[in-house]
């Protein structure tokens, strides 16, 4: 849509400098680089936001768009992070103008950048950090069930999904979960309004900006707490091995199901 307004338009385009870009705008105060990979970086000038809210489909639908993801799942080390968003259509077309996107495709650096500007909009969120002796724990009890770990992910979306909606007035909301597990999931949301609540689960739900942006977030709770681990067992565990930390100190630190963590408690 950008490139048909873009060629429609009387804004100067400039030459490509690679065969990356599909087009490149530089007209005043406004500058443009489309990639064919869908990439879009721009200056932030008053005109050139203007170009591209005019531009952005806003979905009016519902009244918040609701996106839940998680972050720590494949990490033998630190917590298991779970969050939701909540966010008006408004709201969807600020965060994407600010960068939120598949936080997969993003620097950690940036995703703390972009996550501390998301929260400092007062954003409705919710969140729940398993530190790993809580996450070992919890899967212990799930095991013994007979219960595995999409059980717990999706008790912990669920969770964190119903205490947000109890947060927000609303007559209609749309929640999507970043799909892991649809049948034990819909389990754990038994019960909502279904009439008020539609409920998706989407294989590669980051391309939605309310799952996108509670990534984001996800991932900067993760960075901050891996970051207090290491501080409080002088550690460096994005760079150690469990063969490297002491096994008394791996259940406060590790995922103890985890097979390499296992095989050293043992």
């Amino acid at each position: 849509m950008l490139k048909e307004y873009i060629e429609t338009s009387n804004l100067e385009r400039s030459p490509l400098t690679n065969e990356y870009e599909l087009l490149r705008v530089k007209d005043q105060k406004v500058k443009l680089i489309l990639y064919n990979s869908g990439k879009l970086v721009f200056n932030e000038t008053n005109e050139t936001l203007d170009i591209l809210k005019s531009i952005l489909i806003r979905e009016y639908d519902y009244d918040y768009y609701l996106g839940s993801d998680e972050t720590g799942k494949g990490e033998w080390y630190g917590p298991l992070v779970v969050v939701v968003t909540a966010l008006t259509s408004d709201e969807i077309l600020e965060l994407r103008l600010l960068g939120v996107k598949d936080s997969k495709t993003m620097k950690t650096n940036r995703i703390i950048e972009i996550a501390q500007e998301i929260m400092e909009k007062n954003i409705p969120y919710e969140y729940i950090v398993l530190s790993p002796e809580s996450y070992n724990k919890l899967y212990q009890e799930f095991e013994n069930e007979g219960k595995s770990l999409n059980d717990l992910m999706a008790w912990a979306h669920g969770r964190a999904i119903r205490e947000l909606l109890e947060r927000l007035e609303y007559e209609k909301v749309e929640v999507t979960v970043d799909k892991f597990d649809q049948m034990k999931m819909e389990n754990r949301l038994k019960g909502l309004d279904r009439i008020k609540v539609k409920v998706i689960q989407k294989t590669g739900g980051e391309c939605k900006t309310p799952v996108a942006a509670a990534s984001i977030i996800a991932k900067y709770f993760f960075e901050q707490a891996v970051r207090g681990l290491n501080n409080e067992y002088k550690l460096d565990l994005k760079n150690m091995i469990p063969g490297d930390i002491n096994p008394e100190i791996l259940p406060y630190v590790a995922k103890t199901h985890f097979k390499n963590v296992k095989n050293i408690i043992r």
